[in-house]
């Protein structure tokens, strides 16, 4: 098979932690062909979805992780599978980008298809499921948050477009500067946030659960630095074992049908004591903590399931 990964620079790759590197080191030693190019590098030419892209050696090796080949044009018809791992935020750029890849033919398996990419916010799509949810409100009115606050408490708010735990506030009904921080939180008003009621069990740390197909691989127990809130591993949290429970089955359950029919095959979901806190369907992460933990290749067996 030939396996396509569109990414962040190869240069910028963290090699003891990145899940993009994982599954491009499976493809090679399960005897494909990989090659790596930037967004930037896809362009479209008489129909055809083409690309300046480099055939990469992945090696399990720290000092050499890419044996990257020089750049030639390929026309992307020809891959097996097409991999979108570049990190959000969703903005134009990426947008346009998954529109480029609309136009590849159904031979191409798109991980994950760019249509549900686009329509898919990560915070949002988990408010199509409420039963599964803690009490939200996406508001960018000052008086609406107020309100939600005093009426549950301790809040998250989070930006709809936010990544790795950036521009996440958490306020209380007491404090002195409840607007302010909400008009930092809104930026004066004119962005929409999360106004989520906060889990204590996030205290504990937050479970993100990896899913093929629609079907739990496995979970780490994301935890929080010393003297930092957020559980998100960007913001210096640890990755812990972690095992899936009857509700977390629950939730991928009542996710399946959806992600099956929308093309997602490779998702993360983030579950704080029980509740379904976001679907992460552009790069998800993990994959080499969960496989350390439960010494298991997951990332072989994701390939392998492509095949």
């Amino acid at each position: 098979m030939k396996h396509a990964f569109i990414m962040d620079p190869l240069e910028a790759v963290k090699t003891h932690k990145d899940t993009s590197y994982f599954l491009m080191l499976a493809a090679c030693e399960q005897g494909h062909q990989v090659y790596y190019l930037d967004a930037g590098d896809l362009y479209v030419k008489d129909s055809s979805v083409m690309a300046t892209a480099q055939r990469v050696n992945v090696q399990d090796d720290p000092q050499v992780p890419f044996e990257p080949e020089s750049e030639e044009p390929v026309l992307m018809a020809d891959m097996d599978a097409v991999w979108i791992r570049t990190d959000p935020p969703v903005d134009r750029a990426y947008f346009y980008m998954t529109m480029l890849l609309d136009l590849l033919p159904a031979s191409v398996k798109v991980i994950n298809r760019p249509s549900t990419i686009r329509d898919w916010n990560e915070k949002l799509a988990a408010l199509q499921y409420p039963q599964f949810t803690p009490a939200t409100m996406v508001a960018r009115h000052s008086a609406q948050i107020v309100d939600f606050v005093q009426q549950h408490g301790r809040t998250t708010l989070k930006p709809v477009d936010g990544h790795g735990g950036a521009g996440i506030l958490f306020v209380d009904a007491e404090q002195s500067d409840l607007d302010s921080q909400i008009r930092l939180a809104t930026h004066g008003g004119s962005h929409w946030v999360i106004v989520q009621q906060y889990l204590d069990a996030a205290k504990e740390g937050d479970k993100r659960i990896l899913l093929l197909n629609g079907e739990p691989l496995g979970a780490i127990l994301r935890l929080h630095a010393e003297g930092v809130e957020l559980n998100n591993l960007d913001q210096g949290g640890e990755a812990l074992a972690s095992e899936i429970i009857d509700r977390d089955r629950e939730i991928c359950a009542g996710l399946k049908t959806d992600l099956v029919s929308r093309g997602v095959v490779f998702a993360g979901i983030d579950v704080i004591g029980g509740m379904l806190i976001e679907i992460n369907i552009t790069s998800p992460t993990g994959l080499q903590e969960m496989s350390r933990h439960d010494n298991r290749s997951y990332h072989k067996e994701i390939i392998a399931s492509l095949e």
